[in-house]
């Protein structure tokens, strides 16, 4: 039984070309709060584009931030160290544990590696970016967050 969500934060929840939460992700966030989920979110920037100061001031002071119970933004290239810290602090059962991501190369496939359920949020720059071998497949995909209601 899921009990927290780890979300990617660009193109899964925030749009950073627009700088604006995407549709449905107040929504969603809403919904986990009220099924008493633990919401998650796991973000990397690319300096000098965008400073970690900045990205955490971002995500604390968009409506989004107040649904949000632990996030973590990193300048690392690996996003495993960011979800290894997440997944640690919530001390949850892996299988517990939803990741959902924009990437298959991202959170999916630290998921699938680590034994994640995992959703695909297979819309936008990289829908076309699918699965392989060294990915795996994701446990569910979607094409719009709305679809999580049918997963958690």
């Amino acid at each position: 039984m899921i009990k927290a969500v780890i979300f990617d934060w660009g193109r899964t929840l925030f749009d950073p070309d627009e700088k604006k939460e995407l549709p449905g992700s107040v929504d969603i966030l809403l919904y986990c709060k009220e099924k008493n989920l633990k919401v998650c979110v796991a973000s990397l920037v690319r300096p000098p584009k965008t400073s970690i100061e900045e990205r955490k001031n971002q995500i604390r002071d968009l409506v989004l931030g107040k649904y949000i119970d632990i996030f973590y933004v990193s300048e690392d290239k690996e996003k495993d160290v960011i979800l290894d810290q997440l997944v640690s602090d919530l001390s949850l059962p892996k299988e517990d544990i939803l990741l959902v991501d924009d990437r298959v190369v991202k959170s999916i496939k630290y998921g699938n590696k680590h034994g994640h359920p995992t959703a695909w949020l297979q819309n936008g720059m990289f829908a076309n970016e699918l699965p392989n071998s060294e990915t795996g497949t994701p446990t569910h995909i979607i094409d719009s967050l709305s679809k999580l209601k049918d997963i958690i």
